[in-house]
């Protein structure tokens, strides 16, 4: 055991740090995740704010906690004042939904029973003992079949007190991210195995160019959604397809919801009130929107990562199998690192 261990230690111990990590991974977004989101929040927040904060600390000469905190109070301007732009868009448009409420809820309150005239009409040709739903009981089932995933997996945040809290957590572990990182991943480094952190260390750069080309792949994805559904509002003449189709290409990047969180209800929404060519167009496409994705995603993920789009299909596939609608980042999160630690040589 020993000799094979001394003629193939590269590969084995590469196979072992694949094991490990995958374990990790698991018992992470199974277990830990819970707990630990808000400081996992704060680490990508840190991370995506690294290059500004090492501009205004080394070339500026910025103390790092004064850095730190000036990219920290950055991050949440920007992030304030997309916010107040998204949530300021949303109630003008919904004031003037509010305005025309009474029209609408009569309308759809005569759609509806006429809906459920006609399927009880229906029930009462079938044979004694089957049941047809009225609208009121499909609506959620429908909903349910599409998004009920979603609804389970968003439950783990909790009230809105906990949400917010979580708010806090994340962005004060942001800042100690930021003027404490070198510290606390000396002291990760210092307590980690040997071995591990050489294999670590050889996948380095082959981890990075594969995770570039992740978020490339997941961005030209994005871009092709917005474009599908801002093309496909304006052929129904949607007077916000830019707005909507921003916010389609956003939901698209969060497999927890997607565009069909809103295209579904909405083409249901419109079918009840008998707008049937807007239903149509709206679940067109959705329909174009998935297959699309569903299509060129392995082969873009492949391209970018540098993996076969078999490759790819089999990790986002295994991925959502196994975690979920999470599996879908976090299957193509593991392909990664499996390319980094047995590159292709040719």
């Amino acid at each position: 055991m020993r000799e094979f261990y001394s003629e193939h230690k590269e590969k084995t111990d590469r196979i072992l740090f694949l094991i490990f990590v995958t374990a990790f991974v698991y018992l992470f977004f199974s277990v830990f995740f819970i707990y630990l989101a808000p400081f996992f929040i704060g680490l990508i927040i840190a991370l995506i704010m690294e290059p500004l904060n090492k501009f205004l600390s080394e070339k500026m000469t910025f103390k790092r906690w004064v850095s730190s905190l000036l990219c920290l109070l950055l991050f949440i301007a920007v992030l304030g004042s997309l916010g107040a732009w998204l949530v300021g868009t949303l109630v003008r448009q919904a004031s003037g939904f509010i305005e025309n409420a009474p029209n609408n809820i009569a309308e759809i309150s005569a759609r509806m029973n006429e809906a459920n005239s006609q399927l009880q009409r229906l029930t009462e040709k079938l044979p004694d003992g089957w049941y047809v739903p009225n609208v009121e009981e499909m609506i959620p089932a429908a909903f349910s079949i599409f998004v009920g995933d979603g609804i389970r997996t968003t439950g783990i945040i909790g009230n809105v007190s906990d949400y917010f809290l979580n708010i806090l957590l994340g962005l004060v572990s942001a800042y100690f991210f930021m003027s404490d990182g070198k510290k606390i991943f000396a002291y990760v480094k210092k307590n980690t195995p040997e071995w591990i952190q050489n294999q670590t260390a050889q996948i380095k750069k082959g981890l990075t160019r594969a995770l570039g080309g992740y978020f490339r792949a997941q961005g030209i994805l994005m871009v092709m959604v917005g474009i599908i559904s801002v093309i496909g509002l304006l052929f129904l003449k949607n007077p916000y397809a830019l707005l909507i189709g921003l916010l389609f290409a956003v939901l698209d990047f969060l497999p927890i919801l997607g565009p069909a969180l809103i295209l579904l209800p909405w083409a249901l929404i419109s079918a009840i009130i008998g707008n049937i060519s807007q239903a149509l167009g709206l679940l067109i496409i959705y329909g174009i929107i998935t297959i699309t994705r569903q299509v060129l995603q392995p082969k873009i993920l492949g391209t970018q990562m540098g993996a076969h789009p078999l490759a790819s299909l089999m990790s986002i596939y295994i991925g959502f199998r196994i975690f979920g609608l999470m599996g879908l980042i976090i299957g193509p999160s593991l392909l990664m690192i499996m390319i980094a630690l047995f590159p292709d040589k040719n």
